[in-house]
């Protein structure tokens, strides 16, 4: 678990330094906060559209790349809001995803599954302006950047900037130093055009300078015209449907607006009023939700409804997930077999401790109430996942 966080972190930071450096400026100066904003806003506001294709050659930080990933990522984007990207898997296996956001929807198609995720988006323009300052700070917060030198790439001319992720607060004891060495995230080198102000390629190290990922872009073009056409989505024929409902992103450090449960929006999709707790653990707020209806042409006759609430507790990382599944027709067993025979407000309930993931200490708790079927997987405590229960 700690090393994919570590990883997680690390792809993060990489993200946000490309998106930055993808609409900003660079000088052989040191920038500071504001610097760095006006020129973000300034090189954005000449964009109205850019293409792409992206490269990605990755392994988990061996220092020999037995095993690694390769994708290819082509790339659309247009204001306001507008983007398509189309993904494969290049190396082998065969994956493949699309994903195409008008603005105002956000579809991704698996052709693998023949599935499709639809996410309703946030206003662009209230969007917009929080977001964008948010990636700054961020980006800002979490890295070193220095410029190395001046060189040529594949003809053109460059800078190469080099971002090293911030210490974090408080000081590390000889063991966590000896245990993290190898999960932590090293530097990140990044090419950028002189002329276009776009990065052309990039490569992260991890804390031993070990290669773990390296990402070229070809094609780049800017302001051609790209039509709407392109972000237009149809539905594949006999592909399911999963309709997802976010709320606006709750960041580290950003408690003072939780996110709120769209009730009314879940219930128009699922077809039915999902159950929400009451109580939650300190830290613990809302993140997004995912509902699924089948509908009664299901191709297996198992027809059903599912609404999963997502809460997170972004200060140590750890998600709570609540599913609740109404069933139509005959219904599969209702409590799994093993676990611990629990009683949640006078009903029948399960409660699980997952034996092969003792370092998270994972939890899970089914029960019923009425036609509902409820899961909960967590980190929690057992009296606080019961507590969480009972106020259903």
């Amino acid at each position: 678990m700690m090393k994919k966080m570590k990883g997680k972190k690390s792809l993060v930071i990489m993200l946000l330094i490309t998106l930055t450096l993808f609409v900003s400026g660079c000088q052989e100066q040191e920038l500071d906060v504001e610097d760095i904003a006006e020129q973000m806003q300034e090189k954005d506001a000449g964009i109205e559209d850019y293409s792409y294709t992206m490269y990605i050659t990755s392994c988990a930080g061996a220092e020999i790349w037995e095993d690694k990933w390769e994708g290819q990522i082509e790339i659309m984007y247009k204001k306001p809001g507008m983007m398509k990207t189309h993904s494969k898997n290049i190396g082998g296996g065969g994956s493949e995803q699309l994903t195409v956001s008008d603005g105002e929807f956000s579809w991704s198609y698996t052709p693998g599954i023949n599935t499709v995720s639809k996410v309703k988006l946030p206003e662009y323009e209230e969007q917009t302006k929080s977001d964008y300052m948010s990636v700054i700070e961020y980006f800002l917060n979490q890295t070193e950047v220095t410029l190395l030198r001046e060189e040529e790439l594949a003809g053109r001319s460059v800078y190469l900037l080099e971002a090293v992720p911030k210490l974090g607060g408080g000081e590390a004891t000889e063991d966590d130093e000896d245990e993290d060495e190898e999960l932590s995230p090293g530097p990140t080198k990044i090419w950028v055009d002189k002329e276009l102000w776009m990065p052309l390629k990039y490569e992260t190290y991890d804390s031993k300078g070990n290669l773990i990922q390296k990402t070229e872009i070809l094609d780049l073009k800017i302001n051609t015209g790209i039509p709407d056409s392109e972000f237009e989505f149809e539905v594949p024929e006999g592909a399911e449907v999963i309709t997802m409902e976010s709320a606006p992103v709750t960041l580290p450090g950003d408690f003072e607006k939780p996110g709120e449960v769209p009730i009314e929006e879940i219930e128009e999709h699922a077809g039915f009023e999902p159950l929400v707790p009451e109580y939650l653990p300190e830290g613990y707020a809302f993140s997004h939700s995912m509902s699924r209806n089948k509908g009664e042409a299901a191709p297996d006759g198992q027809v059903y409804e599912i609404v999963t609430l997502t809460y997170v507790n972004w200060e140590e990382e750890k998600p709570l997930v609540l599913t609740e599944t109404v069933n139509e027709g005959e219904l599969r067993e209702s409590l799994p077999e093993e676990g611990e025979n629990v009683t949640i407000n006078g009903k029948e309930g399960k409660y699980f401790e997952e034996p092969r993931d003792p370092e998270r200490g994972t939890k899970r708790l089914s029960w019923k109430i009425g036609d509902i079927e409820l899961n909960i997987l967590a980190y929690i405590e057992k009296d606080e996942l019961l507590k969480i229960a009972e106020s259903i």
